[in-house]
C-alpha cells in the first residue's frame, strides 16, 4: 500500500470544516467560546495572518500523513522490509499483504483509530494545555469532543480511501 496523496491532502481540510461548524456561534463559537479560551472580541475580529493560515494548513497536512501512517497497517510492512517497496511485491512480505492486506480498510476500523488518536494523542495534550494555562472543564471538553469528531472523520476518509495497493 502507498498513500493516496489526494485523499490525505483532502482529508488535511477536515479540521477547517469541522472547526467552522463546532465554532459556530449556535454552539461554541461565539461569546462563551471567547469567553473560555479568555479571547477578546478585537482579537477574533482580526483576521489570521497569511502566515498563520500556510502553517496551519501545513499542520493539517502533518495530522492527515500521521492518521495515514497510524490508520494503515500496511504502512508497518513497508517499515520492516526497510521502506523499500520493491521488497513488498516478493517474498513474505508480498504473501503477508496478499493474505492481510486491506482488510482493514473499513468505516469501523477508521472510527476505531480515530477513536485510539483522541484517547491516547489528543486527551493527554488537551489535558495538559488546560491544567498549565488554567482552562476550565468546559474548555477541555469543547476541544476534546472537537478532536475526537475531526481524527474520526479523518481516518474514516483514510481508512476507505487513503490507501492504493501497490503495483
Amino acid at each position: 500500500m502507498s498513500p493516496n496523496f489526494p485523499v490525505i491532502l483532502a482529508s488535511a481540510l477536515i479540521p477547517f470544516l469541522v472547526a467552522t461548524i463546532w465554532f459556530h456561534k449556535s454552539l461554541f463559537g461565539g461569546e462563551r467560546w471567547h469567553a473560555m479560551s479568555d479571547m477578546s472580541a478585537e482579537k477574533a475580529s482580526s483576521p489570521v495572518k497569511p502566515l498563520g493560515l500556510v502553517a496551519s494548513i501545513l499542520l493539517n497536512v502533518f495530522l492527515a500523513f500521521g492518521m495515514y501512517l497510524f490508520s494503515i497497517h500496511e504502512t508497518g510492512v513497508f517499515g520492516m522490509v526497510g521502506g523499500e517497496a520493491e521488497l513488498m511485491k516478493t517474498g513474505t512480505a508480498a504473501a503477508f499483504l496478499a493474505e492481510y492486506g486491506g482488510r482493514f480498510h473499513t468505516w469501523t476500523h477508521g472510527l476505531a483509530h480515530g477513536i485510539a488518536a483522541t484517547l491516547f494523542f489528543a486527551l493527554p495534550m488537551i489535558g495538559y494545555v488546560t491544567i498549565f494555562e488554567k482552562k476550565s472543564a468546559k474548555y477541555f471538553f469543547v476541544y476534546l469532543f472537537y478532536w475526537l469528531i475531526t481524527l474520526i472523520l479523518m481516518s474514516i476518509v483514510i481508512c476507505l480511501w487513503g490507501a492504493v495497493p501497490l503495483k
